[in-house]
């Protein structure tokens, strides 16, 4: 892991809770509060989704639709 980004990613969350607490003083509440949650997106483990493979019973062609593209076949 390289350690390049986090000055940038420090100075982020500093001006967004800076602007966030200026903005809640002046009653307008979480607006910038988010942004502090972007850099740390990266981190976080999307699993993907599993693409399902189905074979068509009719001409033996695979896709992963719900119908064969060759003859229309409804995969099950």
């Amino acid at each position: 892991m390289t350690l390049r980004g986090w000055p940038l990613t420090i100075l982020i969350v500093v001006v967004a809770v800076g602007i966030s607490a200026f903005l809640w003083s002046i009653g307008i509440y979480f607006f910038f509060l988010p942004i502090i949650f972007l850099p740390f997106l990266k981190f976080l483990k999307f699993k993907p989704q599993e693409t399902k493979i189905r074979v068509c019973s009719t001409c033996g062609l695979s896709s992963d639709g719900n119908y064969c593209p060759r003859c229309g076949t409804s995969l099950m």
